[in-house]
């Protein structure tokens, strides 16, 4: 079993081929998949990528064939290794960690539960900018990241002055789009996945 420690809280295993992420030896994550830059997208969509710098919204135009879909047979099977995995999620999480925990460094739908949980565990940089990297996100506009924050109670993180000028900085159309996406995903009740 292979094992990589980013610092004391965080750590990373390799078990039956498949990496995981512990925070304080407790076992929290799965790692699901890589998103993968696609090379065969033109050279203006990738001037566009590297303009745009949060993975959430890289996500969007890059390659998720090593995503599992049980519904989509028309998935890519790209064959990594799993060693060759665990190493990618290993520096994936090294840089996150290096950068301050900045979670544009990776998805928010792995970036708040990790940073959620090396809170709670007593990492004191992660506790240091928990709160400022939930306003910071909430202010980028990206209205996936603040539908995903909404729901998933990372608001609830913040006091109520805080939260309320969240709100109140929003232009209404963002506001409308917003509370429309919020409706959307309260009928569907699919949640987020981590």
């Amino acid at each position: 079993m292979k094992n990589f420690n980013i610092n004391e809280f965080l750590q990373l295993k390799l078990e039956k081929g498949i990496t995981v992420i512990y925070v304080n030896n407790v076992r929290v994550i799965q790692c699901k998949y890589l998103l993968l830059n696609n090379p065969t997208k033109n050279s203006e969509e990738v001037k566009i990528l590297r303009k745009e710098v949060t993975v959430d919204v890289q996500a969007e135009n890059l390659d998720h064939s090593l995503e599992v879909d049980d519904d989509n047979d028309n998935v890519i099977d790209i064959d990594i290794p799993p060693e060759v995995e665990f190493w990618a999620h290993s520096s994936n999480l090294q840089a996150w960690y290096e950068n301050n925990y900045n979670t544009e460094v990776l998805h928010s739908n792995l970036a708040f539960p990790l940073l959620r949980k090396l809170t709670e565990a007593g990492d004191k940089m992660a506790k240091k900018v928990f709160k400022m990297e939930i306003m910071k996100r909430f202010r980028c506009r990206n209205l996936n990241v603040m539908t995903f924050l909404i729901k998933e109670g990372y608001l609830d993180q913040l006091t109520i002055e805080e939260s309320d000028d969240l709100y109140q900085e929003l232009d209404f159309k963002t506001y409308k789009k917003l509370q429309k996406l919020l409706r959307n995903s309260n009928k569907n009740k699919e949640g987020f996945v981590v």
